[in-house]
């Protein structure tokens, strides 16, 4: 039996959360059971990925920049979905970005039918409805689909990739901050690249580099008052910024956050303690050198991608209490939940963190065991491919 043709559409060409878990989708996928195809509006680095994993590239008018040119494109572009997966004999649609979801909503026919993997939790009330007339809604977060209001549709987690799941004994977090029994500079490469004191603390934040992300928070948080009486200058935490501004529409709108970030930095007397390590193509040799990872948000978030690949890594979490994060953290057993954009608050559960050993193992046992349960790539991709496969068979039982 010839594999099933699927044709998945993305009107972002960068890599954000969002496009790396696609491409986790496209390089895991049954290719004896499915034939994956990729609609999008250019070149590039998503293209770049999904090209290197063998998949079909096909250019759309997916591109636009204002609400009302994002609204166009989405109107434009479903004529050419429909003649594309006529051509490709595709009966399903996989939007993995708000406009290429509105796009495949508006494509839909009988024997052509749309799921839309949701990747955020949304409040317009113009999505609500879009995504009320998708075939299937995919979403990692029992928020983000309670957000939506949408009764039937399906939760999967997201996966990671296998290398996140690396040999414990190769990791940093959890056991040598406070008790000594590693040797820190022995795998520890940031470390001796950065000239960081093996009895400093090493914490991370992953991520593009929007205010969204809340940097601003975490950075006024090291320089707080909890922060300060608990460590002296010379042995204060570190911090490793991995990120950068993806988006050319974000880099328009922010007017170069980096530098205020930088500035910020400076005024806040950081230099020394942090480190810009830009954007990372494999954040998986990073996570095991941190004594945790800081996920600050201030805005709703779905299921971070970053939560996920700490967890899967023995690296502690310290997260917003947003969205979808407490159901990543158990309501707190599987990581510290903070409220958001509250500064004194992040410093504390960052002194908590980084000085109580018990919680630190409890914590990352109890994340380590989730990861299993539910980020593995494998499990991730099966039972999306369940989904295919179920609205493919309805949509072609349609066409007749």
């Amino acid at each position: 039996m010839p594999a099933t043709p699927i044709l998945f559409c993305s009107h972002v060409v960068e890599l954000g959360g969002a496009e790396m878990v696609l491409l986790d989708v496209l390089g895991e996928l049954d290719r004896e059971r499915f034939e994956p195809h990729l609609a999008i509006p250019g070149d590039g680095p998503l293209a770049s990925r999904a090209a290197e994993l063998g998949v079909p590239l096909h250019e759309v008018p997916l591109a636009g920049q204002s609400p009302l040119g994002k609204a166009m494109a989405a109107w434009r572009t479903r004529r050419p979905l429909r003649e594309l997966a006529t051509k490709l004999n595709c009966h399903v649609l996989v939007a993995n970005s708000m406009i290429a979801g509105y796009a495949a909503v508006l494509a839909q026919r009988p024997g052509l039918a749309c799921i839309w993997h949701l990747h955020a939790v949304l409040e317009s009330r113009i999505a609500h409805r879009a995504l009320r007339r998708a075939a299937q809604v995919i979403a990692p977060s029992q928020a983000a689909l309670d957000a939506a209001k949408l009764v039937n549709g399906i939760r999967i987690d997201n996966g990671v990739p296998e290398q996140f799941f690396g040999d414990p004994s190769a990791s940093g977090a959890g056991s040598s901050l406070l008790d000594g029994s590693a040797d820190r500079t022995a795998t520890s490469n940031l470390r001796r690249d950065r000239g960081i004191p093996t009895e400093a603390a090493l914490l991370g934040i992953i991520g593009r580099l929007d205010p969204h992300k809340g940097h601003e928070v975490l950075l006024r948080s090291l320089a707080g008052e909890s922060v300060r009486k608990q460590w002296p200058t010379a042995n204060a935490p570190h911090l490793a910024i991995a990120g950068a501004e993806l988006f050319v529409e974000s880099q328009t709108r922010l007017g170069g956050f980096e530098d205020q970030m930088r500035s910020l930095v400076a005024t806040l007397g950081l230099n020394a303690q942090v480190h810009w390590l830009g954007e990372l193509r494999d954040p998986s040799t990073l996570l095991p050198q941190l004594d945790a990872l800081v996920v600050p948000s201030i805005r709703l978030e779905s299921a971070p991608r970053t939560i996920a690949e700490a967890q899967a890594a023995r690296c502690p979490v310290i997260a917003s209490d947003i969205g979808g994060v407490a159901e990543m953290l158990e309501n707190g057993m599987a990581g510290l939940l903070v409220p958001p954009n509250d500064a004194v608050a992040l410093g504390k559960a960052l002194t908590r963190a980084l000085t109580d050993q018990a919680w630190r193992e409890q914590t990352v046992l109890r994340a380590r065991q989730r990861a299993e349960q539910h980020y593995r790539v494998s499990t991730f991709v099966r039972r999306c491919e369940a989904v295919f496969a179920q609205t493919n068979t309805a949509a072609v039982a349609k066409a007749r």
